[in-house]
């Protein structure tokens, strides 16, 4: 009987605007350009130009987002702005770092909705008594993206959250979906994932053998095998009752 569902949040619960190539550099570099210039605005004396200094935060965030989902760090977006400026012996209260870290995510947000589908499906899941639940790998605060989600008529509808940042363990390492199986109160064969990474997100939960769906998306699925693929979230509970046979608990 599946009791359960797991949701990523960006680009299988909400979706960003996407500027320039598409690429996730363009993405990142709204919030670092908005950041560079907040801090110039300040006084504080940054000696790279605002490309050079969007191509350094870029590289330094890629690099940790690779060391956070191997779980050898976690990646906070303040920490990460405070080791930008250490780079530059620039040291910033904690105040500064959460301004600056407000000025990272606002442009970023502007753009963000729901995606087709996914205010109706989770109603839907928790009107036939399904408990659902999100983990998301994020730098950002928590607290930031419960005011999008409540925004957007989302998180009435979802029992728990975890921000990988706030969390301190990312996908896909196995604490992280223990730990919301723990919070869901069901055992891994009762609760199903969806999400579009095939490695955060597929590989993730199928190695604490939950069932996991792929969201299709831009990422490649190689060699990764999801237990089904859906390009909308409507598609979800017709899937579910095929697996289940019934969506009553």
């Amino acid at each position: 009987m599946i009791r359960a569902v797991v949701f990523d949040m960006g680009n299988t619960l909400l979706q960003y605007r996407r500027s320039g190539d598409g690429s996730w550099r363009e993405f990142e570099a709204l919030g670092i350009r908005s950041v560079y210039r907040y801090l110039v605005e300040q006084g504080h004396p940054l000696p790279e130009a605002e490309e050079a200094f969007v191509d350094a935060m870029f590289a330094r965030l890629a690099e940790g987002w690779v060391q956070a989902t191997a779980g050898t760090a976690n990646l906070r977006l303040p920490n990460w702005i405070a080791d930008g400026m250490a780079a530059h012996n620039l040291a910033l209260d904690e105040a500064a770092l959460l301004t600056a870290a407000s000025h990272y995510a606002r442009p970023i947000r502007e753009g963000v909705t729901p995606t087709p589908g996914a205010v109706e499906t989770l109603a839907q899941l928790r009107a036939r008594g399904i408990s659902t639940g999100l983990i998301s790998n994020t730098v950002w605060p928590g607290e930031l993206h419960l005011e999008d989600l409540a925004a957007l008529g989302l998180l009435p509808h979802l029992q728990h959250l975890l921000f990988s940042g706030d969390y301190g363990v990312w996908k896909p390492q196995p604490e992280v979906f223990h730990h919301m199986l723990e919070l869901l109160g069901v055992s891994p064969d009762e609760a199903v994932f969806v999400g579009d990474s095939p490695e955060e997100d597929i590989v993730g939960a199928q190695r604490v053998a939950m069932r996991a769906v792929w969201m299709r998306s831009g990422f490649p699925l190689g060699a990764v095998q999801p237990d089904a693929v859906i390009d909308t979230l409507p598609e979800l509970l017709p899937l579910l009752e095929r697996w289940a046979g019934s969506l009553t608990v």
